[in-house]
């Protein structure tokens, strides 16, 4: 077995960074509505934490409960704030604010169902591509803004229900699953 590099608290403090920078996105998202490319700029840097986390966790040996437990819930506020500024940006627009409400409290649903003890939910593939999709909708979202696009916007907003669905879907999926384990339990 190898022993972790010096610098294993490299994922986690991406991971944490990423928590507290999804906050100043919002705030760039909600400062910034039209025209400025630095809400784009900041979501994709913030976004590629995610990518860089997971990366070095393996690279340093530096995998951890911790990290694995966290991952997700940065990427959930990422998205749930970005999405949340956008939509206020846009008056609350219910073609965006639907879908944002859907991936909020699915996201919230899932996260509590996770924190209960008796309950292992881990992260399924299509939710990891559900959370690819939302964000490049919502970088399509600013970038369209960024452009004044609204071809693009189209785009974006498209990616935001696909994600959306997504959502529900894989909610759907970890819940089944959850009720199948709770009857296994019962019978044994």
């Amino acid at each position: 077995m190898t022993q972790p590099h010096s610098y294993s608290w490299l994922p986690n403090a991406l991971t944490l960074a990423r928590c507290g920078l999804a906050v100043w996105v919002g705030w760039l998202i909600y400062t910034y509505p039209a025209l400025s490319f630095w809400p784009f700029l900041a979501f994709v840097g913030v976004a590629l934490t995610d990518f860089l986390d997971g990366f070095a966790a393996r690279r340093l040996n530096a995998v951890s409960a911790f990290g694995a437990f966290l991952d997700p819930i940065a990427d959930k506020l990422l998205v749930g704030i970005s999405l949340a500024a956008l939509t206020i940006t846009r008056d609350g627009l219910l073609a965006l604010a639907i879908p944002t409400l859907v991936i909020v409290v699915r996201d919230f649903t899932a996260t509590g169902l996770r924190l209960m003890p008796e309950v292992e939910m881990p992260v399924s593939q299509l939710a990891k591509w559900k959370t690819a999709i939302e964000m490049l909708g919502i970088g399509a979202l600013l970038l369209a803004n960024a452009l004044f696009s609204a071809a693009l916007w189209v785009v974006g907003l498209v990616l935001v229900w696909i994600a959306a669905a997504l959502a529900v879907y894989t909610l759907g999926l970890y819940v089944g699953a959850l009720i199948a384990n709770q009857n296994d339990r019962a019978s044994n």
